[in-house]
């Protein structure tokens, strides 16, 4: 349980605020770069931190991303004209390049150096593996990209969607580090759960729903380990990744060397919404077109990819039809007879539970148990580092160490005497050509 001001800290984001500032340390995975496809295409907005934001692709291709209002009279450059190297304010004609300077000012005299005085908040951007990258701190340069094995792949080894969560930040991060939800919340029933293979890690998550838990602190975050009972003297063990700022690992199921790898990232756009990054991998080959279409069904079951139409809202492409208007789908009779919840697809299943707590869940009220081991330890961790900038300027942990995220998730049988930790140090770092370790 967290105190009011702990609670707080943990989960506003905004500018000037501790967690806000510790989060612009870290770069933003702001859009899928298809959403900006052609140069001089039209705006787009974005939230990211609790900033109104723009985004549009150059003449050259490259990626501006700044303030939504024009530092003349504050009008929205959603409306702007993207010519020429530059977004044009239609309000007067104001005009600013990449890096947010003004470069002209059609309604000022041709002899006045005003334009020169003028600079909108712009922020630093990299494009890499289908992704628009972000950097909204004040470091200079900024830091390198992390190394993730999933943004450093050919595209067709690498799906990318997301969804937009109605609450905040810190509980969606809270939902994908928790082990121990996935047997009841996303659990199976009747034929469903009988048609679970034995000796598989669904099989085992379905059988054993009180895991232990074993946390281990990395220079980029955290290592999971929740243990199950296997067959005779053996353990199953998932092991989840969890890195700096909001990226977690799912550890894999499935045939040795055939699983996937997947994770998401929680990015937060305020206070009271988050971008729900869904990411899945394959290090040594191509998504097959089951496995991309598997991760659209995850989203929902109705319409196309399950979301509502598109919108021009920021992250308004991935609002999903199932939702709180509908109470996500339920069905009480799915409920009787194959999904625990009577929630149909395991995404919404996350989203309805997180979003049921209200935008922002107050902590003081909360009872954690040991199934809360991981939990406890984020909240510690953040919170911690949050307060160490604030009073020592200490930089947040992992922003400095870009490669040693090139790491996966894992899933092992083991014998009982055997160390998870040990075992999983062989097999979690994303080394080319090597296999996911999955059961």
């Amino acid at each position: 349980m967290l105190n009011r001001d702990e609670n707080d800290l943990l989960a506003r984001v905004g500018p000037g605020t501790p967690m806000g500032a510790f989060l612009r340390h870290y770069w933003m995975p702001a859009c899928i770069a298809e959403e900006l496809p052609e140069p001089d295409g039209a705006p787009m907005r974005l939230q990211l931190l609790g900033e109104d934001l723009i985004a549009w692709r150059n003449t050259d291709r490259s990626i501006g991303v700044m303030q939504n209002a024009c530092p003349h009279r504050g009008a929205s450059l959603f409306f702007g004209r993207n010519e020429e190297n530059g977004l044009r304010c239609v309000y007067h004609g104001w005009k600013f390049d990449v890096s947010g300077a003004c470069i002209d000012m059609p309604n000022e005299p041709a002899e006045s150096n005003f334009k020169h005085k003028i600079k909108a908040t712009a922020y630093t951007v990299i494009e890499r593996g289908g992704v628009v990258w972000v950097f909204m701190g004040a470091a200079d340069p900024a830091p390198a990209l992390p190394a993730f094995e999933w943004n450093l792949l050919p595209p067709e080894q690498v799906s990318l969607s997301m969804l937009v969560q109605e609450c905040n930040w810190a509980q969606a991060v809270e939902g994908g580090i928790d082990s121990s939800h996935v047997g009841f919340l996303h659990g199976k029933l009747g034929s469903a759960l009988a048609a679970i293979p034995a000796g598989t890690g669904r099989y085992y998550s379905q059988k054993d729903n009180a895991p232990r838990f074993e946390v281990m602190d990395t220079e980029y975050g955290m290592v999971i380990g929740a243990r199950r009972n296997a067959e005779d003297d053996s353990y199953y063990w998932r092991i989840s990744q969890f890195l700096y700022p909001f990226y977690s690992m799912i550890p894999p199921s499935g045939a040795l060397g055939a699983a996937t790898v997947s994770g998401h990232a929680w990015v937060p756009m305020d206070d009271h919404h988050v971008m729900m990054w869904e990411i899945e991998w394959h290090p040594n080959r191509a998504l097959t077109a089951k496995e991309r279409e598997r991760e659209l069904a995850n989203k929902g079951t109705e319409g196309p990819e399950g979301m509502l139409p598109p919108s021009t809202r920021p992250g308004g492409r991935w609002y999903p039809r199932l939702n709180d208007a509908n109470d996500y789908g339920q069905d009480y009779e799915l409920q009787r007879t194959l999904w625990f919840s009577g929630v149909p697809s395991t995404q919404i299943q996350d989203i309805a539970i997180q979003e049921s707590m209200g935008t922002v869940y107050d902590r003081t009220k909360e009872h954690l148990g040991s199934s809360d081991t991981a939990i406890i330890h984020y909240r510690r961790r953040w919170i911690a580092g949050a307060k160490a900038l604030a009073e020592t300027g200490e930089t947040p942990p992992g922003v400095t160490v870009p490669d040693s995220y090139a790491v996966r998730s894992a899933s092992l049988v083991l014998p009982r005497a055997t160390s998870w930790a040990d075992e999983g140090r062989k097999v979690w770092f994303a080394k080319k050509d090597t296999t996911v370790a999955s059961v």
